[in-house]
């Protein structure tokens, strides 16, 4: 998931978030690579006669200039930020950024012109790693390492050993992003993807007692039918998706309420069981259990039909606006101007058995080779852009992108890291004074620069407070609503503080389950050829050009139908072949995983 995620998002809170997460937030979809060997390996570049140092504070050095093709929102220069600038000052750095898309990547990968440091994701550019670093399209790192980048040696030792020792074979090419620590002490403010439902409307009913998903169904089209428009006269769902983001909808919120994850090449892993499960194939696996739920709904008339054709900015409208009722992430919630101030989203618990990520889980490794940062070979100072990427693992560099400016938008207080100025005060209004200061797009340049940081937001600095101060317990409390106040004292009695802490009582009483962490095979496993590539590519087109139809069978008959003859059309792309590389791959990663015990 971009955001895997979980806006792209899961933030994946997201993913929170988030989220993410886990979540691969992935907000595009699948392209497949068109980068080649060349023939004969070449070495990769190895930095010899480099010239690098230690980090320095740019005073006295000229500026570089670094092209960048990272996560930004959008096309830009570093010195039309604070942060930018704050860089600048810094480190004597100035990043011109575009947004990386894997068309972009695709393009210049395969015309040799990568700028100075790229953000390969999704599984573009997955498929691409390997071919990149046989061609000797990448700088290796490893000479810089060995007398810097303190930082990220402390803060991502098994990211950098995966790197180096699995996929470089020897060499590093690449530092992974969003290594995650677990912190069971700060439960985030409102889970990460699921299956959030309109607190206001459920309480209405009375809080039926929900014991399975068929029960659930039932209780959103009472809801529905309580509420069949919105004051302003739009027709109300209970269920909606979105089609930009590729299979996401169905890929995440159920598979992840059952204990699973999302992995590249069409497969689901049950955390449970330490097992891959592909999402085409396996005619009884969490995938087609999805999708028949979706198709049930939609059966029942509360299933939304511009979910098929509308996309994750219109979605997200109509959550806010209470056009749906169930959102797939938390940090979308409805406008309380437009649908009132008890009209929250939270998980309900009953219909499913597990909630996923109530608090940080570990990710030793981050998303691995799913999304990792690489330098050019073509880079003419390697070593700045490995200043630069050392500084933002730091715990200044890292807060700097997340929180903002020391002394401007926070500081310590009384030996406490805490908000100060316009950014608490943006914080506490949920954007509405100074609206838009901690976007990335903002001025400030808060958000902009996160995916050039290995760290995740609820990292620890050594203040013991996140990455991102706004994940503090104590903000979280300061910022809960009325809607989130109610439900707390619902569940627990007014022993929570906010959705967060209410979700972790529910697990300890047994009403919810959850995952903190599953087996690192997953995240070792090695990239498939570009001939099964291509195929897997081609059998997720497949089911994106055909959800809508398998979605809306008119009955059970229809549905098996319509599943059979999906089914058959994948295996005929020789599907089959390309799934045993992957199991092979996971046996493999298996094997590899021991050296990180």
């Amino acid at each position: 998931m971009r955001k895997a995620g979980m806006m792209k998002k899961l933030m994946a809170v997201f993913l929170c978030i988030a989220m993410a997460a886990g979540v691969c937030a992935c907000g595009s979809g699948k392209d497949e690579s068109v980068s080649k060997d060349t023939g004969t390996k070449a070495d990769a570049k190895t930095g010899e006669d480099s010239g690098a140092d230690s980090a320095s504070n740019g005073e006295n050095e000229d500026v570089v200039t670094i092209r960048a093709m990272v996560q930004t929102w959008g096309d830009g220069i570093s010195t039309d930020d604070a942060i930018g600038r704050y860089i600048k000052d810094k480190l004597g750095i100035v990043i011109e950024y575009t947004d990386v898309t894997d068309d972009k990547l695709k393009v210049m990968a395969a015309g040799g012109d990568l700028p100075d440091l790229v953000e390969l994701h999704n599984d573009a550019g997955v498929q691409m790693l390997d071919n990149l670093i046989n061609s000797g399209a990448l700088w290796a790192m490893d000479e810089w390492l060995e007398n810097n980048g303190e930082n990220l040696k402390a803060k991502i030792p098994d990211g950098l050993k995966y790197s180096k020792e699995v996929v470089g074979k020897g060499k590093t090419y690449f530092i992974p992003v969003e290594v995650q620590t677990m912190n069971e002490d700060i439960p985030n403010k409102n889970g990460f993807v699921g299956f959030f439902t309109r607190w206001d409307y459920y309480k209405e009913l009375g809080c039926p007692e929900i014991n399975n998903e068929d029960e659930y169904l039932e209780v959103l089209k009472q809801m529905m039918d309580a509420h069949p428009e919105t004051e302003d006269g739009k027709k109300v769902y209970a269920l909606s998706g979105w089609i930009d983001w590729g299979l996401w909808p169905y890929t995440i919120s159920y598979p992840f309420s059952h204990g699973y994850g999302n992995q590249p090449n069409n497969q689901l892993y049950n955390k449970a069981t330490d097992e891959l499960e592909d999402m085409f194939t396996e005619e009884d696996g969490i995938f087609w259990k999805t999708l028949a739920f979706f198709n049930k709904a939609y059966r029942m008339g509360i299933m939304d039909p511009e979910a098929f054709t509308m996309k994750a900015a219109q979605y997200d409208a109509k959550l806010a606006n209470g056009e749906v009722l169930v959102g797939a992430y938390g940090w979308i919630q409805p406008d309380p101007e437009v649908c009132g101030e008890d009209a929250g989203m939270f998980v309900l618990p009953g219909p499913f058995p597990y909630i996923s990520q109530i608090y940080p889980n570990e990710s030793r490794l981050g998303y691995g080779r799913n999304n990792s940062l690489i330098i050019s070979a073509n880079c003419e100072h390697p070593e700045k852009v490995m200043e630069l990427l050392d500084f933002l693992n730091s715990d200044e560099g890292s807060r700097l992108v997340r929180t903002g400016i020391q002394g401007e938008d926070w500081d310590y207080v009384d030996g406490k890291p805490e908000l100060i100025g316009k950014r608490l005060e943006n914080f506490l209004s949920n954007d509405t004074t100074e609206p838009g200061y901690a976007s990335p797009t903002g001025s400030q340049g808060i958000g902009k620069y996160v995916w050039f940081t290995s760290q995740t937001a609820t990292n620890q600095a050594e203040d013991g407070y996140p990455l991102d101060l706004t994940l503090a317990k104590e903000y979280s409390v300061r910022s809960v609503n009325a809607a989130e106040k109610d439900f707390c004292d619902y569940y627990t009695n007014g022993e929570a503080s906010y959705p967060g802490e209410a979700y972790v009582q529910l697990v300890n009483e047994g009403k919810m389950k959850t995952i903190g962490k599953g087996g690192m095979a997953v995240g070792l496993m090695g990239s498939v050829s570009d001939e099964s590539a291509k195929v897997f590519t081609k059998a997720d087109e497949y089911f994106q050009a055909n959800i809508a139809k398998i979605i809306t069978c008119a009955d059970d008959d229809a549905f098996a139908a319509q599943k059979q003859k999906m089914i058959n059309d994948v295996m005929a792309m020789g599907y089959e072949k390309a799934l045993e590389e992957v199991h092979e791959k996971f046996e493999e990663a298996k094997e590899t995983a021991k050296v990180f015990e």
